[in-house]
């Protein structure tokens, strides 16, 4: 593997590069890496703000959709600069008490390193872009979804993408 084909020099991430092994805590405290996501074909989601319209919005629908995440054998993974805290309390109110079938990450600190890691990071707002890469079972990047901050990601097209790997 050439160096160019491993993330994590700050520049936004491609298709065919590896995702990095950088993690952090799940919203339930359990420590996470990226490369925890091997063996089945994954979504990583970046979002800017929990309780924020958009991203609650679009982690609704995930939470919605995970029967058909689950049919086809795929993760996700949503990631944010939000504290533990946060994402619990979070946790709750997108699944109304019952618990989420995905992982909340926090990204809090050391602030943004995994974005950083993953080229999702704006600086300027110290928060996630709202950045998606869907992996193949062995971590490579197969696509990548980008919009702006203000608009929802459209969770079809992730989920094509996934079961064409699945």
């Amino acid at each position: 593997m050439s160096p160019s084909d491993v993330a994590g020099d700050g520049r936004p991430l491609r298709p065919g590069q590896r995702i990095p092994g950088v993690g952090g805590r799940t919203h339930h405290g359990e420590e996470f890496a990226l490369h925890d996501l091997a063996g089945a074909p994954s979504l990583v989601m970046f979002y800017p703000y929990a309780f924020s319209r958009v991203c609650g919005t679009e982690l609704s629908a995930v939470y919605a959709a995970a029967g058909e995440f689950e049919r086809i054998g795929a993760r996700v993974v949503a990631i944010s600069c939000d504290s533990l805290h946060a994402l619990r309390a979070y946790a709750q109110e997108i699944s109304g008490g019952e618990g989420l079938p995905f992982d909340l990450v926090s990204d809090f600190w050391p602030h943004g390193e995994i974005a950083r890691a993953c080229g999702a990071f704006d600086a300027s707002r110290g928060a996630p872009t709202r950045t998606s890469y869907v992996l193949d079972p062995q971590l490579v990047i197969r696509h990548v979804h980008h919009v702006p901050s203000d608009r929802s990601r459209d969770l079809q097209e992730a989920l094509a993408e996934l079961a064409g790997l699945a």
